[in-house]
């Protein structure tokens, strides 16, 4: 894993790509009649700003000592390159009705659940009439078996939506599913296999969650991979930048010599693994006994 030195340049790397990054993309509003007509580019438009928007918010949260945090950013980037770079393949037609049947079923789901939740005379109170709301409900099951028809159409089954790791083998990134998967839910989720791989120390001693090293590799990590699946993504829907509002391009080549420049700079700080040997008590010498 990196560590002190090695950490603070990957930061000042991706810091400075971000930089000269900035300077050649754009991300402009997507006309209303176009995006009603393919949704897949408000798609684009949404995901491309979103992940540069992590990225920022990664640089912050590293230089700030919090770095760790932004593995919880991988699993969006994840599931937005796979989402893009399969609906992208997808016939026109048939990627738009499924991602405005998705879209529906997400916003009728939410307002049920909240529904159900707070009860019919505070939804009254926030606007809703009950009559709105009970054709939500109905909304929400014709959209739900709408779905389910489309999974059998187009291969994933009998499901609302098909499985991240499904969409992952249809665009031939399965084992990158496989891999970053493995890291991010339990980024996101309860999991006990985090909370004991942030459990440093030895038998007789203390346990501490606080171990700076293993602080920076997260860090790191999300360091190194968000930047690779923000310009995979960013590369898989290129077909569609013009309509989705995406531009990169340099002014001159004085900026394209710039932006190479820091691209070999961040590429030369390396990979980072995402299991760091420690964990397993293993050192450059071999295993580590107590």
């Amino acid at each position: 894993m990196d560590g002190g030195t090695g950490s603070q340049a990957r930061l000042a790397a991706v810091a400075e790509w971000l930089a000269s990054l900035r300077h050649g993309l754009v991300i402009a509003d997507v006309a209303w009649e176009t995006a009603m007509s393919d949704l897949r580019l408000l798609a684009v438009n949404y995901v491309v700003r979103r992940q540069l928007e992590a990225l920022e918010a990664t640089v912050v949260l590293a230089g700030s000592g919090f770095g760790h945090l932004a593995v919880g950013f991988v699993r969006p980037a994840l599931d937005e390159l796979l989402w893009t770079a399969w609906v992208t393949d997808l016939p026109k037609a048939v990627a738009h009705e499924l991602l405005l049947d998705m879209g529906q079923y997400d916003a009728v789901r939410s307002l049920v659940a909240q529904r159900d939740f707070v009860g019919d005379q505070v939804m009254q109170q926030l606007w809703y009439p009950v009559a709105f709301l009970d054709t939500a409900a109905d909304r929400e099951n014709e959209l739900k078996g709408g779905l389910k028809k489309r999974g059998e159409a187009l291969g994933w089954g009998k499901r609302v939506s098909p499985p991240a790791d499904w969409v992952a083998e249809q665009t031939g990134r399965g084992p990158l599913y496989r891999y970053l998967h493995s890291a991010t839910s339990r980024s996101l989720h309860f999991s006990m296999g985090e909370v004991m791989r942030h459990g440093w120390g030895e038998p007789g001693g203390v346990l501490t969650t606080l171990q700076s090293e293993f602080r920076s590799n997260r860090a790191d990590f999300a360091l190194y991979q968000l930047p690779q699946l923000f310009l995979e993504t960013l590369l898989k829907c290129d077909s569609l930048h013009g309509w989705a509002g995406v531009d990169f391009d340099v002014a001159d080549e004085e900026q394209a010599r710039q932006f190479l420049t820091v691209s070999e700079r961040l590429a030369a700080c390396g990979a980072v693994p995402l299991v760091d040997a420690r964990e397993w008590n293993l050192g450059p010498e071999g295993p580590v006994g107590y």
